[in-house]
């Protein structure tokens, strides 16, 4: 059974996704008809409901990818084919210690909090109080509650680092200003990896990594997810690709020279 003020997904016939926060006495409503919350609750994962015109919808808890795509954004989001190449690029794993900046709506956050599995550290810079303060809602909203290892800090990475971190994780206009902070913010061999949009902010940042003389390992590239129709004799490329959003860097802090 679903419990209120839970999150659930109702799914019709044609894969359309409507996520709702179940209220007690509240109503589904579409054009097929609606169902009433509390209907919703006394089902287990996986049943399917019908609408009062008949409408069949399978119900479910939103996986990671259905949270972050159909959430409410006030934020750009790192989206999933992203998220997970630099989950991969930087090994986030449990027990590491982690500084990421410019946590936006929070969606990267989660990702990481969700690979670091209750071990370990986050810590998560933001120079917007504003999206400081949605990215901790969307982040409890998920996972029910707020992470005990996470910590949110208003201010600026341009600034300087406090400590040092086994990862670095970055979603900012200028990370080449970041640079100088790794010396002694980023361990001997800790991997990082940068989030950019465009050509020039890569030239840019990856001029920066190689002369400051202590990042080897400097890649870079942009992932692409392609979906395929596959429907009887149908089986063909769709019409749409998620084509560029952004380019991915990594590298591997050397020793201090």
């Amino acid at each position: 059974m679903f419990e209120f003020n839970s999150i659930v997904v109702l799914s019709d016939k044609k894969d359309k996704q409507y996520m709702i926060t179940l209220k007690e006495g509240a109503r589904f409503s579409t054009q097929y008809g609606y169902i009433e919350h509390n209907d919703i609750a006394a089902l287990d994962e996986g049943d399917i409901i019908k609408s009062t015109l008949g409408h069949p919808y399978l119900v479910y808890k939103p996986t990671y990818m259905d949270f972050v795509m159909n959430i409410k954004r006030q934020a750009q989001i790192i989206y999933p084919k992203d998220a997970a190449a630099m989950l991969m690029w930087c090994d986030v794993a449990p027990n590491q210690k982690i500084l990421e900046s410019g946590i936006g709506q929070g969606a990267l956050s989660l990702a990481i909090l969700r690979a670091l599995a209750g071990t370990g550290s986050l810590t998560s810079y933001e120079i917007r109080a504003d999206f400081a303060e949605q990215s901790a809602k969307f982040i409890k909203q998920f996972m029910g509650e707020t992470p005990a290892n996470h910590v949110i800090e208003v201010r600026s990475i341009y600034d300087g680092i406090d400590g040092t971190y086994d990862r670095v994780l970055l979603d900012l206009p200028e990370p080449w200003h970041v640079v100088p902070h790794l010396k002694t913010g980023l361990k001997n061999g800790g991997l990082i990896v940068a989030y950019l949009p465009t050509i020039l902010q890569v030239k840019t940042y990856v001029d920066a990594l190689k002369e400051c003389g202590y990042f080897s390992d400097i890649e870079t590239a942009e992932f692409t997810r392609r979906p395929w129709k596959v429907d009887g004799m149908s089986v063909r490329p769709e019409m749409w690709i998620y084509n560029h959003s952004a380019f991915l860097i990594s590298a591997r802090k050397l020793k201090n020279i």
